[in-house]
This record gives structure tokens, C-alpha cells and sequence, in this order.
């Protein structure tokens, strides 16, 4: 198990070092917060003996004190988004971050925060929410004022994570980067001009709608990014994710095809309901990001 910059200091000079480890002012303002509930707990518990380390905690405490002032003081809020564990959690909250166009955001959240760690003494992978989010529930929990057995599992929970929760994760995380975003009224792709979108009949070259939309301008880089959202070659039917944009839903798979020139990487693509595969080579792909650019410009240059 790594060392966890969560432990509660024994001096003045360890809790300073170990606060100025910390590479942002809010992390220093995390660590500093957590650190006076633990001395506090200890303090209380000295209490009953008269323990001669009183003295060092108060001053401990107040040092910490200082310091989360100097720093800008504590957040209203310290967890930016909810904190879920496992697949029924998210699926019941979902709903209300999408409403709120937050939804991509959460999941890219949940997952950054998310470690990997193996246990030596059985080679077993471990996934765990880092320190960071657990002293953020930690503070969260005590300013909220919540049930103690409620946060003890909460905390449990957030560093025990099933392989399956990480896994739906990383699958929404692809369909959500392909789905119009939430203030794009669904069933109609029209710009401010009042003009039709680039193309409307594939998914492919919705994506490529999108992507221009977004800004992109070089092929090869939105290329990569629909290759990346791809499963593997050979992945059979029943294992592809179902990717969805606008109102189209489909399979997406890597494949190779031969173009004029050579053998070159390619896209199968399936719309959900439809008998057989489609294949756009990297080639291909090209060809139609270019003509979509160029229709794009003129229509921007057109008289509004």
C-alpha cells in the first residue's frame, strides 16, 4: 500500500513539511483541515489523562488555523461532484447530471480520481478513489454533519471499487464523447444561420459534424479520436459497445481495408438495427473531413 499523505503529524516542523509537499494552495488547505479533526479527536482523548502532548496539539491546531486563512480559507463546497462507488449509485444519479449538462464532466471526474494498486502479498489489483477525494469526503461528511456508520461507509467503499464499476465507466466515457452536447436541442442540428449541418447521413460523418463544430481542424487528430473510441478488430457483435449520437445508435470496430494506395487502417460501423457493417478507411476519412471543412467555411463566410 503507498504512503498516504493522510497520517496525522507528531511535530510542528513534520506538519509543516508535509504541508508544503502539497503542489496547489487547496490541497494545502485539505490536508491542514483534515489534520485539526484528527488532533482534535486526539486531544479529546488526551483529555482523560492529562497527556503531556496537549500543549503540542493546541499548538498544532492553532499553526493549522493560521495557516488555512493565509491560504485563502476553507470552501463552501469541497467535493465538486457526488462521490459514487458502484454502478447502481451512478445509474440513480445520472439522470439529474445530464438534466444539468454535467454528465461528461462527472464521469471524466469519477475516473481521474480513480488509483490502481497491487497487493504484494497476493499480486491482487486494487482500485481505490485517491487520498485526495477521500479527505475531500472526509470534510465534506463532518461539515454536512453526516451519521458517522453512513460516512465510515462511504469512506470503505471509496477505497474498495469493483473492477466492473471502473469498466462501466470507462464505456459510458465513450458514448458520452459522441453524443451531442446537452444544450444541443436533440433531433435538430441547425447553427445560428439557420443552415443544415454538415453531414446528417452516418454516424461517421456526425462525428465529423461534431468535431468541426468543436474547433478541430486537422483530420489526422479527430481521426485518432474516433479510432480510440473504436473496439479492437475481430471483437464479435455481442461484445461491442453501443455508441450513440444524435438520434443514431451503432457498433464501431477497427478494422483494415485495401485503398488504392495500400492496406489502411479503417472503421467498420453498424447502425443499431441495420444488417451489415460499413467501412470508412483513414483515407476516406480524410477525404470526407476535408469536403466537410470546406463546406463549413463557405457557409461561414456567407453572407447571415
Amino acid at each position: 500500500m503507498k504512503n498516504r499523505k493522510t497520517y496525522i503529524p507528531i511535530t510542528l516542523a513534520e506538519l509543516t513539511n508535509v504541508t508544503q509537499s502539497f503542489s496547489t494552495s487547496l490541497e494545502q488547505i485539505e490536508y491542514l483541515a483534515v489534520t485539526i479533526l484528527g488532533l482534535q479527536k486526539k486531544l479529546k482523548q488526551n483529555k482523560t489523562n492529562e497527556n503531556d502532548d496537549n500543549e503540542l496539539i493546541l499548538e498544532m491546531i492553532k499553526f493549522a488555523e493560521n495557516e488555512i486563512k493565509n491560504l485563502g480559507g476553507r470552501p463552501v463546497k469541497w467535493i465538486k461532484y457526488p462521490l459514487v462507488t458502484n454502478v447502481h449509485d451512478y445509474n440513480e444519479l445520472k439522470g439529474r447530471l445530464k438534466d444539468d449538462g454535467k454528465l461528461l464532466e462527472w464521469v471524466k471526474w469519477l475516473l481521474s480520481n480513480i488509483e490502481h494498486h497491487v497487493r504484494k502479498s497476493s499480486s491482487f489489483l486494487e482500485r481505490t478513489f485517491n487520498d485526495r477525494v477521500l479527505r475531500q469526503l472526509t470534510l465534506d461528511s463532518k461539515d454536512k454533519g453526516e451519521e458517522y456508520q453512513k460516512f465510515v461507509k462511504r469512506w470503505g467503499d471509496a477505497q474498495n471499487l469493483e473492477g466492473d464499476f471502473e469498466d462501466y465507466l470507462e464505456r459510458q466515457l465513450k458514448v458520452l464523447s459522441l453524443v451531442a452536447p446537452s444544450n444541443t436541442p436533440r433531433n435538430n442540428f441547425i447553427d445560428n444561420s439557420g443552415k443544415k449541418s454538415i453531414g446528417k447521413t452516418s454516424p461517421i460523418t456526425f462525428f465529423i459534424d461534431e468535431q468541426i463544430k468543436e474547433g478541430e481542424e486537422v483530420w489526422k487528430e479527430a481521426w485518432i479520436k474516433l479510432y480510440n473510441l473504436a473496439d479492437i478488430k475481430n471483437t464479435k457483435k455481442e461484445n461491442l459497445a453501443l455508441h450513440n449520437l444524435g438520434e443514431k445508435n451503432f457498433y464501431l470496430r477497427r478494422e483494415m481495408k485495401q485503398t488504392s494506395k495500400n492496406i489502411d487502417h479503417a472503421i467498420e460501423y453498424q447502425e443499431d438495427g441495420a444488417l451489415t457493417f460499413k467501412t470508412v478507411s483513414r483515407q476516406d476519412f480524410g477525404s470526407m473531413f476535408r469536403r466537410a471543412m470546406k463546406i463549413s467555411r463557405t457557409q461561414s463566410d456567407s453572407p447571415k
